[in-house]
């Protein structure tokens, strides 16, 4: 279904509103991809900050990765492959800095197997 969306949107006109369009479906399904990850390799960590995080600070390529994790199938599949760019996003210093931010140290302590570093 998701895939149904993105083809949907790959096929309208190269007009302004059809670019947005795309844009828009591809973060949508890049944040699902980030959400399923965060939620499978963070336990404890609240998703939508760092989500967030990821997202605002990705590149159009890494969204577009994300965007096709999504398809992936399962839940734990589309983890599995979106982590390694998730992971990627999250341990530049900008994403990093959005995330100190978006969360509380004890927070991100929590996670399991994670220090400030290993983001």
């Amino acid at each position: 279904m998701r895939w149904s969306a993105v083809l949907l949107v790959l096929a309208l006109p190269g007009c302004m509103a059809g670019e947005t369009v795309m844009q828009d479906a591809s973060r949508s399904l890049a944040r699902s991809a980030v959400d399923a990850a965060a939620g499978q390799y963070l336990p404890g960590v609240p998703v939508a900050p760092y989500s967030d995080c990821v997202i605002n600070n990705a590149s159009t390529d890494e969204l577009l990765a994300l965007a096709g994790a999504a398809g992936a199938g399962s839940a734990q599949e589309v983890a599995n492959r979106a982590w390694p760019t998730v992971r990627t996003v999250a341990q530049r210093p900008e994403a990093t800095q959005c995330l100190l931010q978006a969360l509380s140290g004890g927070q991100l302590l929590a996670a399991q197997g994670l220090g400030i570093g290993g983001l």
